[in-house]
């Protein structure tokens, strides 16, 4: 797109790329053919470049090398003004012209024409044949990761975010880095070239209108009102984007690049007073010494959320590479701002680093071109760490977020988790675009089936009761088919539930569930086997260890009885009118009254630690059943083949069951 917005110098996607077109550029001696095209190329003025160097083309007679070098050119210009189509042909051109077998930035930067486009395998071809043909290796090892990594994301990235183009406030032209303009999120600027500009002029880097501010007013259906310009105190012939306002919205920040004659001059930060509901005449924030520095960027500023620090774009010496995150902070003492510091290399790379935004949590968003990607400018989040202007490392945003077009300015809403980003993918009108972003609510749904535990059938008429962290609870009743459709279970974020299953003439169970930690909207599909009640018959519990011609339960890392006997509990709490009978066997070694009066410990131990826990002393009786009735015979261990089989024999001997002797308990 834009040179002079500093966001996005052509589009570059990465630094390396950058500094090889100007490498081509300057190591071919230019001629009187090409001289304006080379020209308008070393200024930025890729469209006006293209059109020359075409001119040019059709001129030159049988000197391959330089046609090869003008349709590399021709190449760079499209992809750096973000034609990408238009692009390939033209590096299609020179490499049939021998030209790439010298130059192999040719397949790389053809390569990043293909992963602009999502076209990750044929991108990695050519990355294969720029470090076949003597290119970095590192850089194309680098830029076939990302391919990879994109490809990837596409087929299996499980971000939330929805990502739509706003079809009302896009034209044809470049429409871009929006802004919040007020603290309710329902009024917004941003930048555009569209027919309405004020500059009448045509840019030699986009061909397009100058940019200017425009604002709209966006409803809570997010409906748009019709863009209209800021006016002439913000916009000028030349041009505007990039803007912030402070947290009052009373003060405009923006940047502007001035263009005089043809002549282009650095771009810096200027600012506004809101005056009704108006701006008052915009002056030129002096970020920088003009009289020192006089040919540094300057611009796209956002602001901290206590208006503390001001972050912004530049060129300046003294960063990480290209274009860094600086920052500059507000002295209340002598109402000043501080001198330019940059935000260092946990920030910033050797890639250039666009359109900063700080959110309300203090979160840092911007868009870069380094590797790692998924192709073109990409954004990337920064964690405030809750002190100054330091920052976790920055991350990569999941896809729909990043794509692999150019994708950059996201911006919040201030109090919604949802906002808008600037993107040139497929589904723009052809140029930069803005889409916006939401991140919908997580949806849990529960969904209970009941079935008789030893038929596998269906239960019909059973209650299924769910019970939120607060209190709240909600029934419903299985139907033929053992489903609860009529609980209208409200499954909310962040909370645990209980679940009580009853029927009649069965042993009541229970579950819990919960939706603290999740990131995923999910679908609690549960099943449910309820036992039939039956007097005098054993049922099985979660196993119970004692220690060895002991009754003191095993609790260490390998088991834990006390968690086995917790699952009585929750059962005779969940039955309240069971009385149960518990009893402990032994295995065959040993003496059968030695075994008697230890099962009969062992028994009453469990039944003390039930009591415990609060379960009445009548609905327990515990019974000591020695070796009288083993599982497995003592034949049948002997037959077994290892020691470790007739170990875990034995182990299944040694168990503890409890019977259901009556169901009809009144407590007292």
């Amino acid at each position: 797109m834009l040179n002079l917005i500093l966001g996005r110098s052509g589009a570059l996607s990465f630094a390396v790329t950058f500094v090889l077109s100007l490498f081509c550029l300057q190591g071919f001696a230019q001629n009187d053919i090409t001289a304006d095209a080379d020209a308008a190329f070393d200024r930025g003025g890729y469209f006006e470049a293209a059109k020359d160097y075409q001119v040019a083309y059709a001129k030159l007679k049988g000197d391959l090398e330089e046609k090869g070098r003008v349709c590399f050119l021709i190449g760079e210009c499209y992809r750096l003004g973000r034609a990408l189509p238009a692009s390939e042909e033209w590096y299609g051109r020179a490499i049939d012209l021998k030209w790439a077998a010298d130059h192999p930035e040719v397949f790389q930067n053809y390569g990043l024409v293909l992963m602009g486009q999502g076209e990750f395998d044929d991108a990695v071809d050519q990355f294969q044949k720029f470090k076949s043909n003597g290119g970095d290796a590192t850089v194309a090892n680098s830029f076939i990761s990302s391919c990879n990594n994109a490809a990837e994301s596409l087929i299996v990235g499980d971000s939330r975010f929805v990502v739509e183009a706003v079809v009302m406030a896009n034209s044809p032209s470049f429409d871009f880095a929006l802004t919040f303009s007020d603290k309710r999120g329902e009024e917004v600027i941003f930048a555009s070239s569209r027919s309405s500009s004020t500059g009448s002029g045509e840019d030699p880097i986009t061909g397009e209108s100058y940019m200017d501010l425009f604002s709209a007013e966006v409803d809570r259906k997010g409906k748009w009102s019709i863009p209209e310009p800021l006016g002439n105190t913000i916009n000028s012939p030349s041009n505007e984007g990039g803007v912030t306002l402070d947290s009052k919205f009373k003060t405009l920040y923006f940047t502007r690049c001035l263009v005089d004659k043809g002549d282009n001059f650095p771009c810096d930060i200027y600012r506004s007073e809101r005056v009704g509901t108006r701006w008052g005449a915009a002056e030129e924030l002096p970020v920088l010494n003009r009289m020192e520095d006089d040919s540094s960027q300057v611009g796209q500023p956002t602001m901290t959320p206590d208006d503390a620090y001001m972050v912004f774009v530049s060129d300046m010496q003294g960063g990480q590479g290209g274009r860094d995150l600086w920052y500059i902070e507000w002295n209340d003492a002598s109402s000043e701002w501080g001198s330019p510091m940059n935000m260092g290399p946990d920030v910033n790379s050797s890639s250039d680093e666009f359109f900063p935004h700080i959110r309300k949590n203090g979160d840092l968003y911007f868009a870069s071109g380094r590797p790692g990607g998924m192709g073109g400018l990409d954004i990337l989040k920064a964690t405030w760490t809750g002190n100054g202007m330091t920052f976790e490392a920055p991350e990569f945003m999941e896809y729909p977020i990043n794509t692999a077009s150019d994708d950059f300015a996201l911006v919040y809403h201030p109090k919604k988790e949802q906002g808008f980003l600037s993107s040139d993918r497929p589904e723009s009108k052809g140029k930069d675009d803005i889409f916006s972003f939401e991140m919908p609510p997580l949806e849990f749904d529960y969904v209970p089936y009941v079935y008789d535990y030893d038929t596998g059938m269906p239960i019909a008429g059973a209650t299924v009761t769910v019970t939120g962290n607060e209190g709240e609870s909600v029934t419903g009743t299985s139907d033929d088919e053992g489903g609860v459709e009529d609980g209208r279970w409200e499954i909310g974020a962040e909370s645990t539930y209980s679940v009580s299953i009853s029927m009649d003439g069965y042993i009541n169970a229970g579950d819990q569930f919960s939706t603290v930690g999740l990131s995923k909207s999910t679908n609690f599909i549960k099943e449910y086997l309820l036992r039939e009640v039956v007097t005098n018959e054993d049922y099985p519990m979660p196993l119970v260890q004692y220690e060895f011609a002991k009754a003191d339960l095993v609790v260490d890392e390998a088991v834990n009885s006390k968690d086995s006997l917790d699952y009585l509990v929750d059962l005779l709490d969940r039955n309240p009118k069971f009385v149960i009978s518990l009893e402990a066997h032994t295995d065959t070694r040993g003496g059968n009254q030695a075994n008697d009066a230890l099962s009969q410990r062992r028994a009453e131990t469990c039944v003390n630690y039930l009591v415990e826990r609060g379960i009445e002393t009548e609905r327990l009786q515990p019974l000591g059943r020695g070796e009288t009735m083993p599982l497995i015979s003592d034949a049948e261990i002997a037959a077994l083949a290892t020691d470790e089989e007739r170990e875990a024999a034995h182990q299944m001997n040694r168990r503890t069951v409890f019977r259901i002797t009556s169901f009809d308990y009144v407590p007292e």
